[in-house]
Parts: C-alpha cells; structure tokens; sequence
C-alpha cells in the first residue's frame, strides 16, 4: 500500500469514526434541546429551535451518508491495513472493543434519531 494510499485511508477511517459518533452526539444534543423548549416556547425560541433542528438533521443525513460511502474503502481494506496493524501490535482486542462500542453508538443513534424525529413532527418542528 503506497503512502499517500495509507493516509487516504487512515483518514477517511477517522472521519468515518467522527460521524459514526456524530449519530449519537446530536440525538443526546436534540433531546436535550426538547427538555428546554418544553419548559418555555416563545415565538423566538420556537424560530430559533426550528432552525436548529432543520440544520441538525441535515448534519445526521450528511453523517449517515458519509457512514455508507466511507464503509466501503474500509472494508476494501480492513484486512490489509486496520487488522494487520492490530495484529502486529497485539492490539486485536482493542480493535475489536473499538468496533463493538462503534456499532452500539450506531445503533444507539439511530435508534434515538427514530423516535426524535417522530417527536420533533409531532410538536411541529419538524416539516416533512
């Protein structure tokens, strides 16, 4: 694997990485928004949170696309560079805790998206 190739990859699994925890971060970050407007929603709040929420899911639709596309070099080259860099260092059951955490924030962001989502249409936050 060529240098430039490695850093191609390195990279585009980080970023995979950063969007991966992206799914879970913003959910936590809308529900919290949720709990707050609840308590008071004024015109401006409700302008405001309308906003927000609409610029929130295009960065989780961004973030589940860029998940999908980025897959698959990584899987491409999951053997070859993340595998055999773990094996030579003895650091398989790192990799591996690291993928079990990564798919449970995965499945845990996506989980908690559906039900925002559907809560966010409900209160009018949301246009379809």
């Amino acid at each position: 694997m060529s240098p430039g190739f490695a850093v191609f990859i390195l990279m585009n699994n980080y970023f995979h990485d950063v969007a991966t925890s992206m799914l879970l971060a913003t959910a936590i970050a809308m529900r919290l928004l949720l709990e707050k407007i609840e308590q008071g929603s004024d015109a401006a709040t409700l302008g405001y949170a309308r906003r927000l929420v609409k610029n929130m899911v295009r960065l989780v639709w961004f973030s589940l696309a860029w998940i999908i596309v980025s897959a698959v070099p990584r899987v491409l080259t999951f053997r070859s560079f993340e595998w055999a860099n773990a094996v030579q260092l003895h650091h398989e059951a790192g990799l591996i805790a690291k993928y079990v955490i990564a798919a449970a924030m995965m499945v845990a962001g996506v989980w908690l998206w559906a039900g925002l989502l559907r809560d966010l249409r409900q209160r009018g936050l949301l246009d379809d």
